[in-house]
């Protein structure tokens, strides 16, 4: 049954959502008109994320009433609101890092991505179009945790777009992407718009908004403090309705007001930057530290504004922080890489001064980057490569000793044509045995340096597993090490793929074990079938 009014797509009246004992929307109400772009905009906690979720199917709001597209909506899942035409790219990546651009984009939407190996070729050019159409340079069947964060962000982007949504939800898109990425999503939201697309565009940045908004809601704290058209506002009012809530009464008593707006402005600004922000007053002492400098440092048991830069870094102790402290007190520059950080964290640290235009010192700022991932990646590659050298080295090897075996085989074969006694047969036996197992490695280190790209075909998994424990067999002598293999239905341990590929998974994994396991040690390598779900299932344990 059709509610509403015809030329709104979206009515939300009295919204009510609660997490526990945190109340995140208090009586909500928001509209949306067809073919418009309505930007939300308030602090930190305002409630913006919140109403996401609930149009997303992400949560369930507590009570209130929804009508979309003139019907009456008790609740979205996150099936239903794609069934809807609900698209939308989340303030936090959600994207599958393994799969590539063409997958990640179009997952969920068909349900034939592949038929018999070869890409649905519908899925090609629709994916050439889009990238196309955002002037993506970068190959879409790169895995995406190869890909740049803001690349990342494109693909996500594409994916909201891809089936052309009634409504796009934009969740402070600009913030994760470079101004030469925004420069080619512009185009694309005002093309949407024009097709009939209404749009929701949260973000902090005012000039933006400014710039091809049609309407503005400002929430605090859960509720919505005024809409108003564009066209009625101006920079100032905008952030007064936005931040003014959070000023004190004495600096309502000072004569420039529109300063502390702003000033609230700016440090929300700062707050939600994806890059760790400590700003320094200039006593050293704790103005202002985001939320993204909270998470990489997770200060435990101190309340970090206005005490000493020295309380936060010895209750965090790393090697560096002797030289940081030197530095903030002696007001110069400093740039630190690959700085270890608990038990796993890598930062890049900087610490830079900063003055007004008269050259007056007024602080210092201290930034932060979590570069973990990236490290363990290029650790990664750089291993990868010294595999693939040492395959192409051992192949070299492998070459050289074909040549002088074939010649012994043949001494061999000779012999074995004379009349010798029975020792002398048997030890004729031992070298032909001995000549065979050398030639099974030789293969195995054969099949192991090709790189070439080769069409994927039914491989046996326990038969490449005793080729790559052939190969590494020397090194399990070497610290007595057993090896115990336990195939569940050896029969049915085959799958599609690629020998050789999976061959450099198996030694990634077995040298990774053979580092771990103590001398006298044990490995197991069980494979089990899943008949059901049609999978096999490899566990590597040491």
């Amino acid at each position: 049954m059709k509610q509403g009014t015809p030329n709104l797509l979206l009515k939300m009246k009295n919204i009510h959502l609660s997490y526990g004992e945190n109340i995140a929307l208090r009586g909500l109400d928001f509209s949306l008109k067809r073919g418009e772009i309505h930007a939300l905009v308030g602090a930190h906690r305002a409630g913006k994320s919140s109403l996401v979720k609930i149009l997303s199917g992400a949560v369930k709001k507590d009570r209130g009433s929804i009508i979309y597209d003139e019907k009456k909506i008790d609740f979205f899942t996150p099936q239903s609101a794609i069934k809807n035409g609900i698209g939308i790219v989340y303030q936090h990546l959600n994207i599958i890092p393994p799969l590539n651009a063409m997958e990640n984009i179009f997952a969920g939407q068909t349900r034939r991505m592949h038929h018999f190996g070869i890409l649905n070729q519908d899925i090609v050019k629709r994916t050439d179009a889009l990238f196309e159409r955002l002037n993506l340079d970068f190959n879409p069947s790169i895995p995406l945790y190869r890909l740049s964060r803001g690349q990342q962000y494109m693909v996500e982007f594409a994916r909201a777009i891809s089936f052309n949504p009634r409504l796009l939800i934009l969740d402070e898109l600009s913030s994760k992407l470079t101004p030469d990425e925004m420069e080619n999503v512009y185009p694309a939201i005002l093309t949407i718009k024009e097709q009939g697309t209404s749009i929701i565009y949260i973000s902090h940045n005012i000039d933006e908004i400014f710039s091809f908004a049609n309407r503005v809601t400002i929430l605090k704290e859960g509720r919505r403090v005024d809409t108003e058209g564009i066209e009625d506002l101006d920079r100032i009012k905008l952030v007064k309705l936005t931040y003014s809530f959070v000023l004190t009464s004495e600096e309502l008593k000072k004569e420039n007001r529109e300063l502390f707006y702003f000033k609230r402005y700016n440090e929300n600004i700062i707050k939600n930057i994806p890059v760790g922000v400590i700003i320094l007053d200039t006593d050293n002492r704790i103005y202002l530290m985001n939320f993204a400098a909270m998470k990489i440092l997770e200060p435990k048991g101190i309340s970090v504004i206005d005490q000493p830069i020295e309380t936060l870094l010895n209750s965090n102790p790393f090697d560096e922080k002797d030289q940081i402290m030197t530095r903030i007190k002696r007001r110069e520059k400093l740039f630190l890489e690959d700085v270890s950080y608990g038990k796993n964290k890598t930062l890049k640290i900087s610490v830079l001064p900063f003055k007004d235009e008269n050259y007056t010192f007024l602080g210092s700022i201290i930034l932060l980057e979590d570069i973990s991932l990236d490290r363990s990646l290029k650790q990664y590659m750089l291993r990868t490569e010294k595999i693939s050298s040492i395959a192409g080295l051992a192949a070299g090897i492998a070459h050289e000793i074909n040549n002088p075996l074939g010649i012994v085989r043949n001494y061999v074969e000779l012999l074995k044509l004379k009349d010798l006694d029975l020792d002398g047969n048997e030890k004729l036996q031992k070298i032909e045995n001995e000549i065979n197992r050398i030639n099974k490695i030789i293969g195995s280190l054969l099949s192991f340096s090709k790189f070439s790209e080769v069409p994927r075909d039914l491989t046996k998994l326990p038969d490449v597993l005793n080729e790559v424990i052939l190969l590494l067999e020397h090194r399990f002598k070497e610290k007595n090490i057993k090896v115990r293999q336990i195939i569940d239905h050896n029969e049915d341990a085959v799958i599609l793929g690629d020998d050789n590929k999976l061959k450099q998974l198996f030694i990634n994994l077995l040298v990774n074990s053979l580092e771990a396991v103590t001398d006298n040690g044990r490995i197991e390598i069980a494979v089990s079938a899943d008949r059901k779900n049609n999978v096999l299932e490899m566990t590597f344990s040491d």
